[in-house]
């Protein structure tokens, strides 16, 4: 009885300890696929890093390139532990929609993954295109932006771990 006590509490320990309530990566690859950002599933991309990504999701238009949407997962062989939503700008007039999509994707995402809701940082920053890093639950959630070197548009990341 004692030794069964004892694994019950390494258990719940270990558990407190994970950055995502569920490190499962068929759970967290299947994370947003109604949101449009559907996974091809787990794969070995190289060595003994594993991950899953959807297709680039387009929003609005624009020429040459609309803005776009992707999802990415990366882990071991059999646990998730990096989540991150990808937006490039590519058209500038109509960066609002694009933050918009992707607002609504990383709130759903925090909700699935730490089991609360987003920052109002973190909400915030994607709003405005900005960097910001806060927690939600055990989760560490931060917006990167890089601006391409060509002025011709940039990126907004939301890292979920």
């Amino acid at each position: 009885m004692r030794f069964m006590i004892t694994v019950f509490f390494l258990a719940a320990a270990s558990h407190a300890n994970a950055a995502f309530l569920n490190t499962s990566p068929s759970a967290s690859c299947n994370y947003l696929t109604g949101n449009g950002l559907a996974t091809r599933g787990w794969e070995n991309q190289y060595d003994n890093e594993f991950g899953c990504s959807s297709s680039y999701k387009e929003i609005g238009t624009g020429v040459p390139l609309s803005n776009n949407l992707a999802y990415y997962v990366e882990g071991s062989s059999s646990e998730a532990r990096l989540a991150k939503l990808v937006v490039n700008i590519n058209n500038k007039a109509l960066e609002g929609s694009a933050y918009a999509e992707l607002l609504q994707a990383s709130q759903e995402l925090s909700l699935k993954l730490s089991g609360v809701s987003l920052p109002e940082e973190i909400s915030s920053a994607i709003k405005n295109g900005k960097k910001a890093s806060a927690k939600a639950g055990n989760t560490a959630i931060q917006v990167i932006r890089i601006d391409w070197p060509t002025g011709k548009g940039h990126e907004l990341k939301v890292f979920f771990q």
